[in-house]
């Protein structure tokens, strides 16, 4: 028997509200929630529920009601607020609202606002009001009278909005929503659940490094097919608190407040444990070494994919992770450690499914540079130039003439500053090839060379001994000053008049006149007559 997936649950609530508008603002609302009690998507205090017994979407905190979107089998949508029994006297002022009851003998009640009065949602007396509630709920230590099921794609349809547009989308269309969902797998009862799933066959820490043009970024695209994937770029300010967890200002009614926000890595590693069937960290944690090993072992494989991982300070970003990195010391690994963190006090360790994979621009940064740590706890993969990707364009042998300019670079500077293929795997003209050149290739040697024009004629082949013809050379001499012309220029003979000579890129490749470039302009760079 097939069970319904979370999705189409949640795609046939959406089919019965029928008020797209509505959904979408209940769902900011939802987003609203989420920051104000700081809660990850699996944790237990926390169930957004879509009952096929109820036309709603609810948001349970601790087992309360706290928020709901209800279409009554007449009449429009209605947003149900949970608030204090002891706000509702302060709120009768607002006409269009209605009140209803949760339960007997709760202490809160429903401020119910139809879909025509929504400018009352953002009212500062409800929105306070609501706002305290929530927070209130969270740490409340009696349960409410409702029990849960908890639906992850409501959660994940608060965070995202462009999953939120697509889930409204497959709704609108029952037939575009059934071909979408008939390429998702159904679930099945947790007790029946044995799959073994493979592990891929690479280290739990890779990096891969290179030279910028070798698909580093383009080997990562295959991880993100899925949804067992999350992708960052680093760059020099991003800090452990964006990375783990960290204190964040936010405003409300006027007053500032710092609240704990938990970083991409947490939510990676969240997500994670997840996999093996657990809620949260902490629940992994309680849970004997014996049952966490066998379920980490047999989750699929999470991965955290980490682009321009050394435009960060590396060693200041991941703080004592460096040490939970370790494969032995992962939870379910045999040496298993955790911590505890700095800011929420939690305990935190880093599940063994979870698959870290960086890339790395060596022209940036020196693998040298890296804390030396971090670089035992990971594993480095270099990438370099493939000419053989390459063909040939008019006569011109692509895969030559990168196999000669990187044989130059390597020799006047080091093998991190080749030049990548990407640079001309999609180029199938002369005129492309020229604007390559112009764009990105002669910009690129100015900045390796630091603008040292003769060693960048030499990486072309435009120096005199080459033997090219001056319409054949892509930087030219612009002009070569004398004693005589340099006296008349100054007044004075300079200092370094033995290196008083200037440079320009090829006129006609500068300014796009394309049809003027030959292409032995290119075969020459790799082929001396």
């Amino acid at each position: 028997m097939l069970i319904e997936t979370n999705q189409q649950l949640l795609l046939e609530r959406i089919r019965d509200i029928g008020h797209p508008e509505a959904v979408r603002r209940f769902f900011g609302l939802l987003k609203e929630l989420i920051d104000i009690v700081n809660l990850p998507n699996g944790d237990a205090r926390l169930a957004f529920t879509v009952r096929k017994d109820q036309r709603a979407i609810t948001a349970n905190i601790n087992f309360f009601w706290a928020l709901r979107l209800v279409k009554p089998h007449r009449g429009e949508p209605e947003f149900w607020l949970t608030v204090k029994k002891s706000c509702q006297e302060e709120l009768q002022v607002f006409d269009e609202l209605d009140f209803g009851t949760i339960s007997e003998k709760s202490s809160y009640v429903a401020a119910i606002i139809g879909q025509s009065n929504s400018h009352l949602l953002y009212k500062p007396a409800i929105q306070t009001c609501w706002h305290d509630c929530l927070t209130e709920l969270v740490e409340i230590a009696k349960r409410g009278p409702h029990s849960a099921r908890h639906n992850p794609d409501v959660y994940r349809a608060a965070e995202d909005e462009a999953y939120l547009s697509e889930v409204i989308r497959l709704a609108d269309n029952p037939e575009l929503g059934e071909i979408h969902l008939n390429g998702h797998s159904v679930e099945e009862p947790e007790s029946t659940y044995q799959h073994h799933p493979e592990r891929p066959s690479q280290p739990l820490n890779l990096i891969l490094f290179g030279p910028p043009g070798t698909g580093k970024t383009f080997a990562l695209q295959p991880y993100l097919r899925n949804e067992n994937a999350s992708l960052i770029t680093f760059h020099p300010a991003y800090s452990y608190e964006e990375f783990v967890e960290g204190l964040r200002p936010e405003s409300a009614n006027g007053q500032i407040s710092y609240k704990i926000r938990k970083g991409v890595f947490h939510s990676a590693c969240t997500s994670a444990i997840q996999r093996a069937g657990y809620g949260t960290l902490a629940d992994c944690l309680n849970d004997t070494p014996e049952n966490r090993r066998q379920k980490l072992n047999k989750a699929p494989a999470h991965y955290l994919l980490i682009d321009e991982l050394n435009r960060a300070n590396v060693a200041s970003v991941f703080g004592e992770l460096i040490t939970l990195l370790e494969p032995d010391k992962r939870l379910g690994a045999k040496n298993e450690l955790w911590l505890t963190l700095p800011y929420s006090n939690e305990r935190f360790g880093v599940p063994g499914n979870l698959y870290v994979v960086g890339t790395m621009n060596t022209t940036d940064r020196s693998i040298a540079l890296l804390d030396i740590a971090l670089r035992r706890r990971f594993a480095f993969r270099e990438m370099l130039p493939d000419a053989s990707l390459l063909g040939v364009v008019d006569g011109i042998d692509l895969a030559q003439l990168l196999r000669t300019i990187n044989e130059r670079i390597e020799c006047l500077l080091n093998r991190d500053h080749q030049i990548g293929h990407a640079y001309l795997t999609n180029v199938t003209t002369l005129a492309e090839l020229c604007s390559v050149f112009r764009d990105r290739i002669i910009p690129l040697l100015q900045e390796y060379f630091f603008s040292d024009w003769a060693k960048i004629q030499l990486a072309l082949g435009d120096n005199p001994a080459w033997g090219k013809e001056p319409e054949q050379r892509l930087i030219w001499v612009k002009k070569k000053y004398t004693a005589s012309t340099a006296n008349k220029l100054f007044g004075e003979l300079p200092d370094m008049l033995d290196d008083l000579i200037t440079y320009e890129v090829n006129p006609d490749l500068q300014q796009g006149n394309y049809d003027q470039i030959t292409p032995e302009v290119f075969i020459r760079i790799y082929q001396k007559v």
